[in-house]
Order: structure tokens, then C-alpha cells, then sequence
């Protein structure tokens, strides 16, 4: 029987800047543990991301030298999760994604290298990690789990916008790809249960 193909999870900014560690290191274990090798972390950009927006506030520099810098951020929290967990592996190219997993690894995936100059995506605010994300997932032919550090009382993904627990391009690129996505609070303990949003 051929495995499944590793799902894809985000592991939303603001869990990686919440004091509240108890709930990254829960995730942290069993994406190093009883998940390994089943899932590829695309890591938000936590506090380095915020930072960039209150730059860009004060200074008011182009979207696109934002879009650049959070990727940056993406690549600083993921280079982080990678050294406060060992067993995660930080990986910037695509396509030694899948055989990490084969060999039982929990890679995170660093998006500068490939995004940078990519125009695959938006290159401004109202893509975020989430679109990053399914985008990365739609490219493996698999499913992303968006985990938010907030609770999540719906499916939908209009409403997720709305509320502003997902980015304003995510409900576009999942009707345009058909990829599958799963919004979760990261008050769960760690699963990787279908539940997609629509």
C-alpha cells in the first residue's frame, strides 16, 4: 500500500509569539513524535512578521520589500521551531520535502529561497503564511492543517476571512485549486483529523 502523502501543517505566527508555550510545545512533540514523517510544517511568521508591518507602517515601503521581509520571517520562525525542537528538520527545498518525510523526519519548510521573487502568489499583505501554505499543499497534492492560536467555531471560509482568522486570498486559491484545507484552534490537542473548510 502506498503511504499517504505528508499533510501539510501551519503553525500560525502567533502560537510561535504566544507565551503561553505549553500549547507550541505540545505541537512541537508530536510533530517530532507520533506524527513524524506524516506532516511538512510551514511555520508563521510570528513576532519577525509584525515587526515587518510596524517597519512598513512608520517607513511606508512597498508592498513587495514587505512580501520579501515576511518571508524572511517565515524562514527566522521556522530556523526557530527547528532549534527548539531537534527532531524537526528545517528544509528550504521543495523537493527533499517528501523524502524527509519517507525517512520518518518532520521537515519545516523555509519559503524564502523559493518564494522571494516567485509571482506565484500575491506578493503583498493579503497573502500570509495560510495561503502559503495551501499553496505548498495544492504543489504536493495533499491537504494543509492551518492551526490558529484562537478558537475556531466555523467551516466557513468566507466567515474565517471575515473574522480575520485566515488571509483575504486563501478562499480564492482554494476555488481556483480545489486544495483541501482544515482550520483548527490550537486549543486541540494535536491532530491532523479532516475537517475542511468550505
Amino acid at each position: 500500500m502506498t503511504p499517504a502523502a505528508p499533510v501539510v501543517v501551519k503553525l500560525g505566527g502567533s502560537l510561535l509569539a504566544d507565551s503561553q508555550r505549553d500549547r507550541l510545545h505540545a505541537w512541537g512533540a508530536a510533530l517530532g513524535g507520533e506524527l513524524a514523517g506524516r506532516c511538512i510544517v510551514v511555520p508563521g511568521g510570528g513576532p519577525f512578521a509584525d515587526a515587518v508591518r510596524d517597519a512598513q507602517a512608520r517607513w511606508h515601503f512597498s508592498g513587495d520589500a514587505a512580501h520579501r521581509m515576511a518571508l524572511m520571517a517565515m524562514n527566522q520562525c521556522g530556523m526557530m521551531l527547528a532549534d527548539l525542537f531537534p527532531a524537526l528538520v528545517a528544509e528550504a527545498d521543495e523537493s527533499r520535502l517528501a523524502p524527509l518525510c519517507r525517512r520518518g523526519v518532520t521537515p519545516v519548510w523555509l519559503p524564502l529561497q523559493q518564494l522571494e521573487t516567485s509571482d506565484a502568489l500575491p506578493r503583498d499583505w493579503h497573502v500570509t503564511s495560510d495561503s502559503i501554505a495551501a499553496w505548498l499543499a495544492h504543489r504536493l497534492g495533499t491537504r494543509a492543517v492551518l492551526v490558529k492560536s484562537c478558537t475556531v467555531s466555523t467551516r466557513d471560509i468566507d466567515a474565517l476571512v471575515a473574522a480575520g482568522v485566515v488571509d483575504a486570498h486563501l478562499p480564492e486559491l482554494v476555488r481556483r485549486t480545489g486544495v483541501r484545507i482544515s482550520v483548527i484552534g490550537d486549543d486541540a490537542p494535536p491532530s491532523l483529523a479532516e475537517n475542511d473548510a468550505r
